[in-house]
């Protein structure tokens, strides 16, 4: 393959969890150095296996996620596909795999923007891999998908950006909320109460974890009905490219739902003609705390994601239930909708699953440091609920005990949680440069001591984690 500015796939790597542990049994070109080789699979392959994942469960599709992972000291960053290979002769009828691809860490930015047509083509490359038992013939697919991306770079036009650029929307019916809601997210709480409506188009940044990698700018797009006829008249530069979309419904205004559902339908529309499938989050807005358990609450709810959902058959749509006065509602919307713009989302959670399993941990929760939630597990969903909910007190009250100095150790316990038999931990730990927060939900006799022994190697993990965030 020849290396011109438009081939910038260095190298391809297939690796296999085998006897002696993670190796590459297929790899192009194949002058890599066989040092380059492992560090590249043990890398990869130690990410997705933790302690046994692949050990646990004969299911072959149960694993099956990309991640981005950079090898600083190979200058490379590379996009991996994690995959079980069925092997009847291994430990749960299967053998844990990636399939790696390989740019200059400074092109980094070309698997991000290409990340759906590379997905695509390495996805049917691993599934053809599953499908024979015949290692023979793993040559001639990394032969292929090599070809696959010679023929792609080489059309490209465009000059690789050195940040990726991430455009998210937030659009919904004047009064909807929308600028409010980014309001408590941000805590500029007196700005809510003196805010007007949106004149046009507010842009701002959002910066989470490493933001030299990414610019995110956040659109937000006034609902008056003279800014919503310009936008679907100028669609290719308010609703073309777009990232992620936040969509906004004000639950306390019924007479207003089939309108609010007609403009639904529109930009749906005008995704469907670009040819984009952007991942929406629909707020349920103004669901304030004094009508969650009003019954015509209820029904206009079950009514407005019933409707949604079937205006919305080909996107990935997850409906949230939202208020101002309930900040960690804006919270788990907001972090979950930026969770989907990062490869990494199903690597993070794998990394706190392992710890939990270490330190018999029920769940956890790591947030940065405007307490928007990185990622989370949870054996059960009322843990994961309770944790949104005091995640952010939790976090107020850690700061407050630092600045007055009333920390001896570098965390917060809380006895006595679900009959006694658990505690809440809430803890700063330090990833690469950045600040994070975990919160833990433990079993009464898991010490705190078991945390510190085991955290140096979930950290170690997530500074790769951390720097490909978004």
């Amino acid at each position: 393959m020849e290396q011109t500015e438009k081939h910038v796939i260095k190298s391809i790597i297939l690796s296999e969890f085998g006897n002696e542990g993670p190796f590459p049994i297929v790899y192009w070109p194949n002058t890599l150095e066989r040092r380059a080789g492992l560090l590249i699979s043990m890398k990869t392959i130690s990410l997705l296996m933790g302690d046994s994942i692949y050990q646990d469960s004969s299911e072959v599709d149960g694993v099956n996620y990309f991640g981005v992972i950079p090898f600083p000291d190979l200058k490379l960053t590379g996009l991996t596909y994690f995959f079980l290979i069925p092997d009847p002769e291994a430990r749960g009828n299967a053998k844990a795999a990636t399939i790696t691809i390989l740019v200059d860490q400074e092109n980094k930015n070309f698997l991000y923007e290409n990340m759906k047509y590379l997905r695509v083509i390495i996805d049917r490359t691993a599934t053809k891999i599953q499908e024979t038992l015949d290692k023979i013939k793993y040559q001639k697919y990394i032969e292929t998908l090599k070809e696959e991306l010679n023929e792609f770079t080489s059309e490209l036009k465009d000059p690789f950006s050195v940040k990726r650029k991430i455009k998210i929307v937030f659009v919904g019916l004047d009064k909807a909320g929308k600028t409010s809601f980014l309001y408590g997210v941000k805590k500029r709480y007196s700005e809510i109460i003196k805010s007007m409506p949106t004149k046009g188009v507010n842009r701002s940044e959002e910066e989470l974890i490493s933001q030299k990698n990414s610019d995110i700018m956040i659109w937000d797009l006034g609902g008056q009905e003279k800014y919503l006829n310009k936008y679907f008249e100028q669609s290719k530069l308010y609703l073309y490219n777009i990232d992620l979309l936040f969509f906004f419904i004000d639950i306390q205004a019924p007479e207003r739902f089939d309108d609010s559902l007609a403009l639904f339908r529109e930009i749906i529309r005008s995704l469907n003609e670009f040819d984009e499938f952007p991942p929406i989050v629909v707020s349920l807005n103004k669901y304030d705390p004094d009508l969650r358990n009003s019954e015509e609450t209820k029904q206009h709810s079950q009514y407005l994601s019933e409707k949604i959902k079937d205006l919305s058959d080909k996107f990935f749509v997850k409906i949230f239930k939202t208020s101002v006065f309930t900040q960690w509602s804006l919270i788990a919307a907001y972090s979950f909708g930026l969770g989907q713009l990062s490869p990494n989302r199903e690597l993070f959670r794998q990394q706190l699953k392992q710890f939990a399993k270490k330190t018999s941990t029920d769940a956890l929760l790591l947030l940065n440091e405007n307490g928007i939630i990185i990622s989370n597990y949870s054996r059960d969903e009322i843990s994961e609920k309770v944790f949104e909910i005091s995640a952010p007190h939790f976090q107020t009250l850690y700061k407050t005990f630092k600045e007055f100095k009333l920390l001896k150790k570098d965390f917060i316990v809380s006895s006595g949680v679900m009959n006694h038999s658990k505690k809440l931990v809430f803890k700063r730990i330090k990833i690469s440069k950045y600040n994070l927060y975990l919160l833990l939900l433990l079993q009464e006799e898991t010490s705190i001591d078991r945390i510190e022994k085991d955290l140096p190697d979930l950290s170690d993990n997530l500074i790769a984690l951390v720097n490909t965030y978004i």
